[in-house]
């Protein structure tokens, strides 16, 4: 029986600093319970994933270079690069004494322990997720001839019952969709998700995926539910332009850069994104201002 809090990402060499952010958020903010990281790799190099666990003692590892699987030959969306796929195939990687993991994008930053996502009752469902905001659940159901699902949940974090998951096909099931229907999944493998599970799955609370469009006053009915607008568990960066870019605009961006630069990986994104210190500190500023005007209204 594994007591450790199983996490499973997956990252290519392109996105492999950000996973380090991330990493470097888990670890921060974890008490004294065990995590395994499940890394499923596209083509890192070794060296690179040696830096990575070096670079984080607290934490246990288990890599999975992969070079080639079926799966690497669907199509990027969007700002969906081809390695978001490899998730799907989590259930032939993990050891069968795994039976609940929590998968986690790497464009996230976490803010406390995840015990108690960890510690959440699914009661029978496969899939534990927080509901996508930005996508029309009744429009996803009419578009795939299924019956209205009554929600759609987002993929960057879901806690899963990988022994229900592996006895009900999940993932393999998934796969087969997108084979056979990719161009018409705008999200690739978190419709094809959807698609499979058709509505039964737990709703988590929002702070647990902490989503851009939970900002926008149109989604304020939300918010009632929770006072994760002002501190959420796990941020999710999901708009394209990324809280490493020069354009970001995001209140908790400074919450990344925080955690890149105790990482091995700081000077090479500055490097790379063309940016100057003067960027990130207009990232504090911001996200000082927006903790400021939140605590303001609480008192108000």
């Amino acid at each position: 029986m594994r007591d450790e809090i199983q996490i499973v990402c997956v990252t290519d060499q392109n996105y492999l600093p950000h996973f380090a952010a991330l990493l470097n958020s888990i670890a921060c903010n974890k008490g004294k319970e065990e995590i395994r990281i499940h890394a499923i790799l596209d083509n890192v190099e070794s060296q690179q994933s040696q830096q990575i666990v070096n670079a984080f003692p607290t934490l246990s590892f288990s890599l999975y270079p992969i070079s080639d699987h079926k799966v690497l030959s669907l199509p990027p969306l969007l700002q969906i690069s081809r390695a978001t796929y490899l998730r799907l195939i989590v259930d032939e990687l993990l050891a069968d004494d795994i039976k609940k993991i929590i998968t986690l994008d790497i464009d996230i930053i976490t803010t406390s322990s995840l015990v108690a996502l960890w510690r959440y009752a699914l009661e029978g469902r496969m899939i534990g997720a927080v509901t996508d905001p930005g996508v029309n659940a009744l429009a996803f159901s009419r578009k795939h001839g299924l019956p209205d699902l009554g929600g759609y949940f987002n993929a960057g974090v879901m806690l899963i019952d990988l022994d229900a998951a592996r006895r009900a096909r999940l993932f393999p099931r998934s796969i087969k969709a997108l084979f056979q229907s990719c161009n018409s999944f705008e999200y690739a493998d978190q419709d094809a998700l959807n698609y499979v599970v058709q509505g039964d799955w737990a709703e988590l609370d929002i702070t647990w995926n902490f989503q851009r469009k939970f900002f926008y006053e149109e989604y304020r009915d939300h918010l009632k539910y929770h006072s994760a607008h002002q501190s959420p568990a796990i941020i999710h960066f999901t708009e394209t332009v990324k809280p490493w870019q020069a354009n970001e605009w995001h209140p908790y961006a400074w919450l990344y850069w925080k955690n890149l630069r105790a990482t091995p990986f700081f000077r090479n994104v500055l490097a790379s994104e063309k940016l100057r210190y003067t960027n990130i500190l207009k990232s504090y500023l911001r996200y000082a201002k927006f903790k400021l005007s939140a605590r303001l209204r609480q008192g108000s």
